[in-house]
Order: C-alpha cells, then structure tokens, then sequence
C-alpha cells in the first residue's frame, strides 16, 4: 500500500524526466513502461541508510531512464571487462571506449552529463546541486586524467 502510494506521488517526476529525456529514436510507450518499472525498483530498494527519499528517488530514476534510453536506441552504455568500466560513444558510426576506472564517481557523472547526454554546465550543477564552478573544476580534472 505504501509503496503504490510513493509510486503516485513521485509518477509526475517520472513523466518530468521521461519529457526531459526522450528522444525520437526511441518509441516513448516502451520508454514510459521501462520507466514505471524503474521507479518500483527505485522505491523497493531505497534504503533510509542513502540519505532522504526525495534525493535518493530524483538521482537514481534519473540515471536508471539514461541507462533504459541507450538500452532501447540499442547500445550499452557501461560495458564491464576485467572489472574495468569503459563508455561506450558513437560518433560518425565508430564506437570509441574510453576507460573512466581513473575518475571519481562525481567526475564520471559529469563527464556523463556534459558530453553523452549534452547538459550544459548550469544544468549539471543545478541537478547535482553544486556550483558552477565545481562542476568546471571536476570536468576540467576528468578530461585531464582521461587524456593521460
């Protein structure tokens, strides 16, 4: 009963990102059903332990509906091999793997959220709910640990 409860009230920010997040390629019912499981998931494996519901919900939905999006355009978008975890982009028809082992979760997310999902940098501090300046800092950290 609560959990159908917690479901309805957190149905308007799945139907918030699944508009933020969609794209033609991808047929939006799929989409929308891979998200409703989504946030079942997200509900049943909140742990108070993770900080407050409402944070906790807003990240991981997000980051479940980035992942269901590339699952359903038809590439991964984490392959694991050796325990190494690697990024998967397309450009101009070629895949390019980039290792991120070397960067810190929040640097990860960043660079996730700049370059593969193309959110600007405001956007990113404002969801991530750091400033501008860090999020310059951190991406500026990552490229520079990627490039070496």
């Amino acid at each position: 009963m609560r959990e159908e409860i917690l479901f309805l009230a957190y149905k308007p920010l799945l139907f918030k990102y699944l508009k933020m997040l969609y794209i033609p390629e991808i047929d939006f019912e799929d989409f929308k059903q891979e998200g409703e499981i989504a946030l079942l998931e997200v509900l049943r494996s909140y742990d108070s332990q993770k900080g407050n519901l409402s944070g906790y919900v807003k990240k991981a939905l997000y980051y479940r509906l980035l992942r269901i999006r590339e699952k359903l355009k038809g590439k991964d978008l984490y392959l694991e091999g050796n325990n190494v975890s690697y990024e998967a982009f397309e450009e101009e028809s070629m895949i390019k793997f980039i290792d991120f082992s070397k960067l810190s979760k929040r640097e990860k997310q960043i660079i996730i959220l700049i370059f593969y999902s193309r959110h600007s940098e405001r956007e990113v501090a404002k969801y991530l709910g750091i400033s501008r300046s860090s999020v310059k800092i951190y991406k500026k950290r990552a490229l520079n640990k990627l490039k070496n």
